[in-house]
């Protein structure tokens, strides 16, 4: 590559906001294939956005949550947190604080039941065994403890919702496994 073609897609990558370490850039003959490798670039990251907002909007269908509600609510905490003590938090307005807190938790709970459950089939003769395979799995997983982080210390109702996608990946796939057991 010629300094001139390695100078422009430097320039091209940069001004593009797409992070590659400097020296292992593709090699380019010409400026013209610099701008292809950017606009198949470009056209890669809008798919995958594209799929991530499919994924988010199909995660968001299965559950009864008001969303909107969720996320002031979520708001709300975050604000308290970056504007009140915890010492005021936890004395002068526990009470609130704590309401504050039940709620989101009890929404969190009906988020992530809804999301995973949702068109879940388990055949009542399997159910309680496939009912501990579940729960283990999910405990093993560690996404509950994520899921509490997210919302009680980030404030962050998208990674919510993908760790809800996850548990539902875990959860359907054993009992998919059943299904193809039973066959």
């Amino acid at each position: 590559m010629t300094e001139e073609v390695r100078k422009y897609a430097e320039k091209r990558i940069i001004e593009s906001n797409i992070r590659m370490v400097p020296g292992h850039y593709p090699e380019f003959d010409n400026k013209e294939q610099v701008d292809r490798f950017m606009e198949m670039s470009a056209k890669m990251s809008e798919l995958a956005c594209r799929s991530q907002e499919g994924f988010r909007a199909n995660i968001i269908d299965l559950t009864d949550v008001d969303l909107n509600e969720y996320l002031s609510l979520l708001e709300r905490l975050k604000r308290n947190k970056e504007n009140v003590s915890l010492e005021l938090l936890t004395t002068k307005y526990q009470k609130s604080y704590e309401q504050l807190k039940e709620k989101l938790g009890s929404m969190t709970k009906e988020i992530l039941q809804d999301i995973v459950l949702s068109g879940l089939q388990i055949e009542q003769t399997q159910a309680k065994e496939k009912y501990t395979e579940i729960n283990t799995a999910i405990r093993e997983s560690g996404i509950l403890d994520k899921v509490s982080h997210a919302v009680f210390h980030q404030q962050d109702a998208d990674q919510v919702l993908e760790y809800a996608g996850q548990l539902r990946e875990i959860v359907h796939r054993i009992v998919k496994g059943c299904e193809e057991n039973a066959s």
